[in-house]
């Protein structure tokens, strides 16, 4: 059984209420509206999960596989290297929301910053503990001890974080209160102006409720950083997390029109038990290999990066012209 709606929320961003339908996302069990807000361009998922559904939903599904740690120190050492540029000191007050095993705070440490985080998975709180050393705070930001620090951090860090959190105003002005003027707000999140998210639509591997919630582009990101008091120091597209390049996205989204198209032959409930039994194998079995993809799709991901590389050209072209699957954009505190 399909749940029911719950009540539509104004734009987080410039307070409106008139929206246009972007698409229909069918998670089987729930039907989730993207819409477009007509007067700044925000998309987000309208009406959002309850708290009850999204609190399932991260107890019962929702993890952060730790074959990510490559992926996070890469993108560690392209953050810290910007930061440095811009003239970050050593000592200085690091904190990340939304930490995870803490991958990204022992590549701070490793700098000579100081490590601060919070993260509401208790597992990824004790294995920072025990690999890195590094003590995290197992609450969500706002419940934490360092949401009333008043300008005590030099650097707050959400790294593919902001677009699962429903209070958006609300984080945003609590991190503006905690950092030091002149600090900076550092964000990675996925694209919705990218080439992605307009081939694959509704089966973009991004637009994931009730996970992912919120899909900024850079022109929207830019305007609700402004409206809490920062200016926007460095913006840029890239490929980020993104699962390969354009042609193995093609690949995921058609493999996911096909399954889901299986529940006009043998229902929703019966495919959605499938669905939660073929996820389960997969963490397990991407988990046992350290590997992001295997089976037939680690092959496909082979072949498709053979098959792009004379495409390649495409790619920068369309991350300078702000099309690219992830955004790094890095604010200052007026």
């Amino acid at each position: 059984m399909v749940k029911k709606m719950n009540k539509q929320i104004e734009c987080p961003l410039c307070g409106k209420k008139d929206f246009k339908l972007t698409l229909k996302k069918d998670d089987l069990n729930k039907y989730y509206n993207l819409v477009e807000c007509k007067n700044c361009g925000l998309v987000f998922i309208n009406p959002l999960p309850t708290d009850e559904e999204l609190k399932e939903y991260y107890n019962f599904e929702y993890s952060v596989p730790e074959y990510q740690r490559l992926k996070i120190i890469k993108k560690a050492e392209k953050i810290l290297n910007l930061l440095e540029k811009f003239g970050l000191k050593k000592n200085s007050k690091i904190l990340e929301i939304g930490a995870s095993h803490g991958f990204f705070l022992n590549e701070v440490k490793k700098r000579g910053f100081i490590p601060y985080g919070v993260e509401i998975s208790k597992n990824a709180c004790e294995n920072a503990k025990r690999y890195f050393g590094i003590k995290i705070e197992n609450c969500d930001f706002l419940q934490s001890k360092y949401a009333n620090k008043k300008e005590f951090f030099d650097v707050v860090v959400l790294l593919d974080v902001l677009e699962h959190l429903t209070n958006q105003n609300e984080i945003l002005k609590n991190i503006n209160k905690v950092l030091k003027r002149g600090g900076f707000l550092v964000l990675t999140l996925p694209n919705i102006d990218s080439y992605e998210f307009k081939l694959c639509g509704k089966y973009w591997e991004w637009l994931s409720p009730p996970a992912h919630l919120f899909y900024y582009s850079p022109k929207t990101i830019k305007k609700m950083l402004e409206k809490h008091g920062f200016e926007v120091i460095y913006l840029e597209t890239y490929k980020g997390d993104s699962a390969g390049n354009l042609l193995f996205h093609l690949y995921l989204s058609s493999k996911q029109f096909l399954f889901y198209s299986l529940k006009y032959v043998i229902g929703r409930e019966k495919l959605l038990k499938i669905r939660e039994n073929i996820r389960c194998e997969l963490r397990n079995k991407t988990t046992a290999s350290g590997k992001e993809f295997v089976g037939i799709d680690e092959i496909v991901f082979k072949i498709s990066n053979i098959l792009w590389k004379p495409f390649k050209f495409i790619d920068n072209l369309r991350f300078k012209r702000g099309k690219g699957p992830s955004i790094l954009v890095i604010a200052v505190k007026k």
